[in-house]
């Protein structure tokens, strides 16, 4: 019979890494991938937003920059639009036309911190993320208008810039970490309590011996008694954590006698407790189940079988200091002989 797996605190250790590494893992992507997601959406609306602007713009003044005039009054309109415009989430509005700056307008808060004239050739979309000092998330987009005239200038550049908020991204984006790290806490800790319980079920079961085994052995009826355990919720006996099978009359002797811690029992009180309906029983049976009992413990380790001692002329008892004094030699050799 084989010794049940000696599972240590480092195994636990061990657990609890794995558990951290896997549901750390998830609650990162979890963090991420709604982050993205909800960045992604921010991301898009400043785009229509810009987007807007520069078709606006082009359908405007696109006459008035083929022919080179741009008129005072179209510019002051289209202003007043923008101005219009900046009192909800869109906080500066710049639009190039030919090097021509026809809106430049812009929220005070966000002066010191944002640089609004662009200068080079722009031929595609760029963003970039701000974070101001208040803390808030906005979206730079630039978006090119058009085509480039063939009479205008080689270097000659037209955009619409927006700067776009996303209202309440930034405190969204920490309600998400948050929210992350608190499913992550709760599943760390549910998974610690499944794989307790599992360890627990499994030393219960003799399948391993686990750094819970002694509180184990408390709620499940176990009595301990030096190298010898005896379950008797679970019917089983395990001697320096080796499973010893004891019938049932030989394991309630042994049971009896580790009860009694050493008292040396007479013949007709363990009649009397192991067959109290039965009148045909006597000294023969008590005898019968010491031989058992005896030679069950041997099996599992030579000379265990000398615990249950035979006073003479008085009866039996258990001697636990007998399994103390057994070399480990001899264990060794009855685990080579299973």
């Amino acid at each position: 019979m084989k010794r049940p797996l000696k599972f240590t605190w480092k195994h636990c250790c061990g657990i609890v890494l794995g558990l951290v590494v896997v549901i750390g893992g998830i609650a990162s992507f979890f963090i991420h991938s709604e982050t993205m997601r909800s960045i992604r959406v921010a991301r898009e609306q400043g785009q229509a937003v810009a987007a807007g602007f520069a078709q606006a713009a082009e359908e405007y003044f696109g006459t008035q920059v083929e022919e080179g005039i741009i008129r005072v009054d179209a510019r002051q309109s289209f202003n007043q639009a923008v101005e219009v415009i900046l009192l909800g989430t869109t906080r500066y509005v710049q639009v190039v036309l030919g090097n021509a700056v026809i809106v430049d307008s812009e929220d005070a808060e966000w002066t010191s911190s944002i640089p609004l004239y662009l200068s080079g050739e722009t031929d595609g979309e760029g963003m970039e993320m701000i974070r101001s000092v208040e803390g808030h998330l906005i979206f730079d987009v630039i978006v090119p208008i058009g085509q480039r005239h063939p009479e205008a200038p080689i270097d000659a550049v037209s955009y619409a810039r927006v700067g776009y908020e996303v209202p309440g991204l930034a405190s969204h984006i920490q309600s998400i970490r948050l929210a992350g790290g608190s499913i992550a806490i709760a599943a760390f800790v549910v998974g610690l309590a499944c794989a307790a319980l599992i360890l627990a079920w499994m030393d219960y079961s003799g399948t391993i011996v686990s750094p819970f085994n002694g509180v184990i052995q408390s709620f499940s009826q176990a009595r301990t008694s030096g190298p010898l355990v005896l379950d008797e919720h679970l019917k089983k006996v395990t001697l320096r954590g080796t499973a010893v099978y004891v019938p049932p009359k030989p394991f309630q002797l042994l049971a009896l006698l580790i009860q009694e811690n050493g008292r040396v029992l007479r013949e007709d009180e363990i009649v009397a407790i192991l067959w109290p309906e039965a009148d045909l029983a006597d000294s023969r049976d008590v005898r019968q189940c010491v031989y058992l009992l005896r030679k069950r413990l041997d099996d599992a380790i030579a000379g265990a079988g000398a615990c249950i001692s035979n006073v003479k002329g008085f009866g039996y008892r258990y001697d636990a200091a007998c399994l103390e004094e057994i070399p480990k030699e001899r264990e060794f050799a009855a685990l080579a002989d299973m």
